[in-house]
C-alpha cells in the first residue's frame, strides 16, 4: 500500500535525499547572498570606475563597501524616523518628495564622507560623492514599489 510521493515529507527521506536537500539550500542561499553581493560590489567598482576615484587594491574596495553598507544601513534608519516625523507637518507631495530627497541623499552623503575619511586607501572627490549619492537616489527611486507610492 504506498502512499502517493506527494504527501512525503522531509522525515520519511533516506539519509542521502536529506543531506542532498540540505546541500542544495544551502548552495541556494549562498548564490542568491553572492549574487546580491556581487552586484552591490560590482556596482561601487563601476561608478567609481566611471568617475575616476582612485583606491589601494580590490581589497580595499570591498572593505569600503562592506563598511560602507553598515553605516548607511543606521544612518537610513535615522533617515526613515526623521521624514516620518516630518511627513505628518507637511502635505504637499512635491515638498514631501523635495524633504524625503533631501533627507535621503544627506545621510547617504554622511555615509559615504565619513567612511571616505575614515578609509586612506580609497580617496572620493566631494563633487563625485555628491554626484554618486544622487546617482544612488535615483536608483533607489526607479525600483521603488508603485504600489507604495500610491498609499
Amino acid at each position: 500500500m504506498n502512499k502517493h510521493k506527494e504527501n512525503d515529507s522531509f522525515s520519511d527521506l533516506k539519509p542521502f535525499e536529506k543531506i542532498l536537500v540540505i546541500v542544495s539550500l544551502i548552495l541556494l542561499v549562498v548564490l542568491a547572498l553572492s549574487f546580491i553581493i556581487g552586484i552591490f560590489f560590482f556596482g561601487f567598482a563601476g561608478l567609481f570606475h566611471i568617475f575616476g576615484v582612485h583606491y589601494e587594491s580590490i581589497q580595499s574596495l570591498i572593505l569600503f563597501a562592506v563598511v560602507y553598507f553598515i553605516v548607511a544601513l543606521i544612518l537610513d534608519f535615522l533617515s526613515i524616523l526623521l521624514f516620518g516625523l516630518l511627513s505628518t507637518y507637511i502635505t504637499n507631495k512635491f515638498k514631501l518628495f523635495v524633504t524625503r530627497m533631501i533627507l535621503d541623499c544627506l545621510f547617504s552623503w554622511i555615509a559615504l564622507h565619513t567612511v571616505d575619511d575614515v578609509m586612506e586607501s580609497i580617496t572620493i572627490p566631494l563633487m563625485t560623492e555628491i554626484v554618486v549619492v544622487i546617482v544612488f537616489f535615483i536608483i533607489e527611486e526607479a525600483f521603488e514599489n508603485k504600489e507604495d507610492k500610491k498609499e
